[in-house]
């Protein structure tokens, strides 16, 4: 099958100015019918974005065609249903960009007219006609010594108006236990918004404030650590020491007022972590029940605050605001042979595509070569068969979701170039697809003209 294909620029001005329009582009695949699978892959430090009549056969190349997509320092591509494709630049900690590409009317895939500065991130989610970025951050509170009060960030864009705004919210002390937390993801389900809440520890001002457990004063560290994202302030205490319990909020809105904390002790926080990026793990089956996966990273801990608890599962029935007793706890690790989770996403009905450490957990992500099957009603586990023996990589952030089905991409061993996958979800069994001329591929789905 002969797939034609095209790359666009990037935007190169600044918050809210007007792009540069690709008056060479040509029509996307699909012989006219308004739609175009995408794929964004990544090659010597450039990426391009690459339309397709199909997933399931054939090969496509960047050799010859188009134009090269500015990647950025650290990139997140994903798609606003089939409206719109993001890319999210992270900047080490500093201020980033979001772009945004469309279908348009005669099949072209265009650059959207703006494009945003945004806060440094370090989770991010949809809700509504919104895309939300968040990171946690020193507000401008302090105490008597000069402390600051951390606080949670917010970056608000709005879709369709093409209109970005910002707000925080206090971070510290948010569960009662003095800590200051991040959220991971967001989850927008029952006309409620869900996230995970995340206990980070206690900033100087949490020290200072009394968080600091008895027998824990040692863990105070003296100088400050890391960069970017990864910073951490002289005087604090550096992970959670409450390992063994997790918290989802409930929020009414995207305000994020007067939320409903849902807790248990029978998990660990429920976040994928690969350094200061937090992986959402809370997804809702098709009928509004929520899973709560965690992969349990705090056993990275190399002191006494690492979890006791095993990577599993919970549930929240749809409407309900306290964890499923009923349905109680599921040891993933157990059911996969002692690998934990890394990752997770919710593909249809109540099957979940899960991301395995298959070395043991590291703050890198290495080694999470293994992709299994999750059915929640039946809390079945099934180890996807059909894959390579030589995964290199898993690097699609978000896989695209049709027809009961997910597609992947991998990495080999063999250096080949990347493959997307098809992975039945009832059957638990991939397929080879197209194979992609780039290094890696960072994103697939599917554009519908506008």
């Amino acid at each position: 099958m002969k797939n034609k294909f095209r790359y666009f620029a990037a935007l190169s001005a600044c918050c809210l100015s007007a792009a540069c329009s690709n008056d060479d582009s040509v029509p996307a695949p699909g012989n006219g019918s308004g739609s175009a699978y995408v794929v964004v892959g990544t090659a010597n430090s450039a990426a391009y974005l690459m339309a397709t009549e199909s997933l399931g056969e054939g090969n496509i190349t960047s050799k010859g065609n188009g134009k090269e997509v500015s990647a950025g320092n650290s990139s997140t591509w994903f798609f606003f249903g089939d409206k719109y494709l993001y890319h999210l630049s992270y900047s080490q900690g500093q201020a980033g960009t979001i772009s945004a590409y469309y279908l348009d009317a005669d099949g072209r895939i265009q650059a959207r007219a703006k494009q945003y500065s945004i806060l440094n991130f370090w989770t991010y989610g949809m809700v509504g006609n919104y895309i939300v970025t968040s990171a946690t951050a020193a507000g401008d509170q302090t105490d008597s010594d000069g402390n600051k009060a951390y606080v949670l960030n917010f970056n608000i864009l709005d879709v369709e108006k093409e209109n970005s705004r910002t707000m925080s919210i206090p971070s510290e002390d948010f569960l009662g236990n003095k800590e200051y937390v991040m959220f991971s993801g967001l989850l927008e389900a029952n006309g409620k918004i869900y996230t995970a809440v995340v206990p980070l520890g206690c900033s100087p001002y949490g020290v200072k404030a009394g968080g600091v457990l008895p027998g824990n004063e040692d863990l105070v560290t003296g100088n400050e650590t890391g960069t970017g994202g990864g910073r951490t302030e002289g005087g604090s205490l550096s992970g959670t020491q409450y390992a063994d319990y997790c918290w989802v909020a409930i929020y009414d809105d995207i305000t994020f007022t007067n939320p409903t904390l849902v807790k248990t002790d029978k998990l660990s926080y429920a976040c994928g972590r690969m350094r200061s990026a937090y992986y959402q793990t809370i997804w809702a089956a098709d009928n509004g029940d929520v899973y709560v996966f965690s992969p349990s990273y705090a056993k990275t801990y190399t002191d006494a605050r690492t979890t006791t608890h095993n990577s599993g599962v919970m549930r929240i029935k749809a409407g309900a605001t306290e964890f499923d007793e009923a349905y109680g706890y599921v040891d993933i690790e157990a059911l996969s042979g002692g690998h934990p989770i890394y990752r997770c996403w919710h593909i249809c009905d109540d099957c979940f595509l899960l991301q395995m450490y298959v070395d043991g957990y590291n703050i890198s992500g290495k080694g999470t070569n293994e992709l299994a099957v999750y059915k929640g009603e039946s809390k079945s586990f099934t180890k996807v068969s059909g894959l390579p023996s030589d995964i290199s990589s898993i690097s699609s952030k978000n896989p695209y979701c049709e027809n009961g089905a997910a597609y992947i991409s991998l990495g080999t061993e063999s250096g080949e170039n990347p493959c997307v996958y098809r992975i039945d979800m009832a059957s638990a069994t991939a397929e080879q697809g197209i194979t992609v001329a780039v290094d890696e591929i960072n994103a697939i789905g599917k554009l519908v003209s506008r």
